[in-house]
This record gives structure tokens, sequence and C-alpha cells, in this order.
């Protein structure tokens, strides 16, 4: 079976040691394509970087972004840098861009606008969006109905909740916008009932995997580094949730992941 990572930070300093090895684990587990997340412009060079370097048996893409973290960090010069750079042709989507409303510095009232114009933004470009949400997601959803009213007239996703955390019913209402969501180590996580009922909810047609390297290691690897070679431990456990075939659960997820990032041929 092969895997798609959709969403890792490999270019962050704690892999600075053992990059490669990471890589070459990571392709052993079956993950044959990685998308590296940059979460601001001090990124996105990095990110780059990584996409143009050979790695044996997986293919990098990545997003560029500004993460809510930074959301005071917006200027109009930073929106057309990004466009700009959002061109090239390693960069399948932008983010990843979002709201956080448990952790962020900014303020709503800066994280909202910035969200909504790098949404924009996202859409002007023709690039689906990486979204982060936590905390936020009445605000989130009121921005997406805006922007997106409905699903893309020719398939695909509009952008992905990144490490999905919502509920049932804003499960199937982000499906019905357009929205892929991530899954990620805590769906593995013993107490999250409530989690894995709102992604049975959604169904397998609009569900990615993702690790969110070096964060959220699944159950096996609580408290450790996370990893691309985890995507299967988290595979099984969606799988199980959904009562489906972990070879069926793959293949969809794989479908889903090349579906989000359909812009950029070959990933």
């Amino acid at each position: 079976m092969e895997y798609f990572d959709t969403h890792a930070h490999l270019a962050d300093e704690r892999f600075s040691s053992d990059r490669a090895e990471v890589v070459r684990r990571a392709r052993e587990a079956g993950v044959t394509r990685i998308a590296e997340i940059a979460d601001g412009p001090a990124e996105w060079d990095l990110a780059l970087k990584l996409c143009r370097q050979p790695h044996d048996g997986v293919t990098f893409a990545c997003a560029l972004g500004l993460h809510p973290y930074h959301a005071a960090d917006f200027s109009t010069e930073l929106l057309d840098d990004l466009k700009s750079h959002a061109k090239l042709p390693e960069v399948v989507a932008v983010g990843e861009i979002g709201l956080d409303y448990a952790k962020g510095s900014a303020p709503r009232e800066i994280q909202l606008p910035v969200f909504e114009r790098l949404l924009d933004a996202a859409r002007a470009i023709e690039k689906p969006a990486v979204i982060h949400c936590r905390e936020a997601f009445p605000d989130a959803l009121a921005a997406l109905r805006n922007l997106y009213p409905s699903r893309p007239e020719r398939g695909g996703f509009w952008g992905v909740v990144h490490c999905f955390t919502g509920n049932a019913d804003q499960a199937v209402e982000l499906a019905g916008l357009g929205f892929a969501l991530g899954v990620d180590g805590p769906v593995t996580y013993p107490k999250n009932e409530g989690l894995r009922a709102a992604l049975k909810a959604a169904g397998p047609s609009v569900l990615v995997l993702e690790t969110d390297s070096p964060f959220l290691p699944p159950q096996s690897s609580r408290g450790q580094r996370n990893e691309p070679r985890a995507i299967p431990e988290i595979a099984a456990r969606l799988a199980e949730t959904l009562g489906l075939p972990l070879e069926e659960l793959a293949r969809a997820a794989m479908d889903n992941a090349i579906a989000l990032f359909s812009r950029r041929p070959g990933i």
C-alpha cells in the first residue's frame, strides 16, 4: 500500500540531524508522497529547498502560508510575495492559514480579517487552502460559507481543514462545502470517540491522512517526535473507525489527497 502524508513539517530543526533517515523510514512504511507545510515567510525557502532535493522513492511538494500564530505579521507586501511564490511548480497549496483562538497570540479581530484575505488570495490564484482551526469553528465556517458556497464544479476540494477537531455537524458541513478533513495521530487516542464519530459522519470520500510531524504523534509514540512513518498506524485506526478494509481506506485517502493537490502534475 502507498500513503500520502498531506501535512508535515520536515524542514523543522528537530529533523536537522536525521532528515534523510526520516524520509527513508517514511518510504519503508509505504509513504511515497509528502506535502511540506511552511507556516510563514521565514520557512518558505526551506520548504522549497526540501522539495527540490532528491528523495529516493518519495515525492515532495509544499504549501506556503501564514499561520494564525503570525497573523500580526500580515501585510499587503507579504500577500503579494505569497502570491508570487505560489506560482512556483513545487507549491500545491496556500497554508497553513486559519484561526486559533486557543493559543494564537493575535486577537480575533486581527486573525479573522487576515484569514479572509488569505482565503481570498488562495481562490484568486486557484490553489487549495490548508486551514488550521482551533476553537474557532463558528468563525471559520462563516468565512468559508461566504467564499465557498458550494463544492467545486469540477470535483476535488477547495482545501483541507488540517487536523480536524470539530464535531459531526461541522464535519458534514465542511464536506458539503467542498473541503477535505485531515486525520492525524489524535484519531488513535483512546478518549477521542467524539472525533472518530465526526470522521465517520463525514465519510471516507473527504478524508486525507497527515502526521503534522514533528507534532501530534499517534498513541504508540505519544510524547515522542512524530514522523511520516506513523501514517500506517493512523490509517489503521481510521479504517477500523469507518468499518473498512485497510486497503480500501488507503486507496480512498490517496485518491482524496491527489484530488486535493491535483493542480500539480505528478504529485
